[in-house]
């Protein structure tokens, strides 16, 4: 009977005492019997206990150790990689990375919370070993890794082929397409809009073969087209940009759930609902409360009118997203990326935007009622007829954008930059020192101070008195 060895990477430190503990509650056996040893110690080791496991710890890049670990043939019932690398991440506290494909730069990542998703790794460089591993792609965004870009990972999917064995292999591309659309887009629910051409441009070639051999494809392939006519919407080439008048029929058609237009977050709730939102084609209206979407990519989305009361958005790609009217009371946007987005009418009363990118965003009629914006960037933004009451601007970067008659009763500090900042807004705001102290800063007051830095804003009386409102 032969043991069983694990190895894997983490993103944060790794205390030895942990370790141990983690390792005898997984294998169930005893601390005793437990040996771990920084990498390449030999002497003082138990090399008798059941469980033996070995940690190298690295100074740069974004891992931070590998971990090795052994199961002798003692234990009974060791528990899958997977598995270990879930009670790691959970009972260390962190991000931890396994190798699950068979291409060796992609990893399985596993958090503490227990959300997965997959990562790509690039080894450290033999001329700079200092510098590390790298992370420099996650399929969602993880927390543990902040400068990785996210994107699809066609090597997970390529690592998952869903055309059935026996397959004519001129025939396997098409074939593993369709599988793959029936299946809901297995194993990430993600597929590239790069890879779908592929698969056309692999429909045309049959196209040829199938003329040079009718009696050997034409029957498998009339089958497998209407297979394809099932799951794919006629858009006269539109989502391909194909153009009808010298592209063959299938381009001009789509899949009726689009795989390439949404990353799903980690959160497996929250991407299975998020999967039943795309899948029901973006429908207005919809339903996202509380659901936990951190990390996804959710680019150009339709979103009109959706509830995300309380959901979490943190790390999350809404480049170009369309908010209009959605309420996002309480939602928490730390970090997340909305250049160019429209929060045209929405409720943010609230929210956190923390370190948000708004830059060029529209937030015409939105409500920003106790929503803390501290670090938030919202460069060439427009924000008119909006309500910012109690809304903590300290850091945050208006540099360009454009007030039009806004309640401005803000939380500014000598962080907040209003170079370019133009229009009209009501007051008073109050400026926080690095004490801690505010004070009020009002009418020319405040329109001086936004001049010293290199704003025009003119502070307007308001047309009224304005009633008292809840926070919540």
């Amino acid at each position: 009977m032969n043991g069983h060895a694990y190895g894997f990477l983490t993103a944060g430190t790794v205390d030895p005492g942990a370790l141990v503990r983690v390792l005898g509650e997984a294998f169930e056996v005893s601390g005793n019997e437990v040996d771990v040893a920084p990498y390449g110690q030999v002497e003082g080791r138990n090399w008798d206990a059941p469980v033996t496991g070995d940690h190298e710890h690295f100074d740069g890049g974004d891992i931070a150790c590998a971990i090795t670990v052994y199961a002798g043939p003692a234990v009974p019932d060791p528990p899958t990689d997977e598995a270990l690398g879930r009670a790691l991440a959970r009972g260390l506290g962190t991000t931890v990375l396994l190798d699950r494909t068979s291409y060796p730069s992609v990893h399985l990542v596993l958090t503490p919370s227990g959300s997965a998703t997959f990562a790509r790794v690039e080894d450290p460089e033999p001329e700079d070993p200092g510098a590390g591993f790298r992370v420099t792609a996650t399929h969602t965004g993880v927390a543990a890794f902040p400068r990785a870009a996210v994107e699809g990972l066609p090597e997970v999917v390529r690592d998952l082929p869903l055309a059935p064995r026996g397959t004519d292999p001129r025939l396997w591309e098409w074939t593993d397409l369709i599988c793959r659309m029936e299946a809901g887009w297995p194993p990430l629910r993600w597929y590239g809009i790069d890879q779908y051409r592929e698969d056309l441009r692999a429909r045309d070639t049959l196209a040829a073969a199938a003329h040079d051999a009718p009696g050997l494809l034409l029957p498998e392939l009339a089958a497998l087209d209407a297979r394809f006519r099932a799951v794919t919407v006629e858009d006269g080439g539109e989502e391909l940009g194909a153009d009808p008048s010298d592209t063959a029929w299938y381009w001009h058609r789509r899949p009726a759930v689009l795989p390439w237009r949404v990353l799903l977050p980690a959160d497996p709730e929250g991407a299975h609902w998020l999967w039943e939102w795309v899948g029901a084609g973006f429908p207005a209206y919809g339903d996202l409360t509380a659901l936990d979407l951190s990390g996804a990519r959710l680019t150009g989305a339709d979103f009109t009118g959706t509830l995300f009361t309380g959901a979490r958005l943190a790390g999350t790609r809404l480049l170009g997203a369309d908010f209009y009217r959605c309420d996002l009371q309480g939602a928490d946007l730390t970090g997340a990326e909305a250049t160019g987005a429209c929060f045209v009418k929405a409720n943010l009363d609230g929210a956190v935007l923390r370190g948000a990118v708004l830059d060029g965003a529209d937030l015409a009629g939105a409500d920003l009622y106790g929503t803390d914006a501290r670090g938030a960037r919202l460069r060439g933004a427009r924000i008119l007829a909006a309500t910012l009451w109690d809304t903590d601007l300290r850091g945050a970067d208006l540099s360009g954008a454009e007030l039009r008659e806004n309640t401005f009763k803000v939380l500014l500090d000598d962080g907040t930059r209003v170079a370019g900042l133009t229009g009209t807004a009501f007051g008073p705001a109050q400026l926080s020192s690095p004490d801690g102290t505010r004070a009020p800063l009002a009418g020319s007051a405040l329109e001086d101070w936004i001049r010293a830095r290199g704003g025009d804003v003119r502070v307007i009386e308001p047309l009224g008195p304005r009633p008292l409102r809840e926070a919540g």
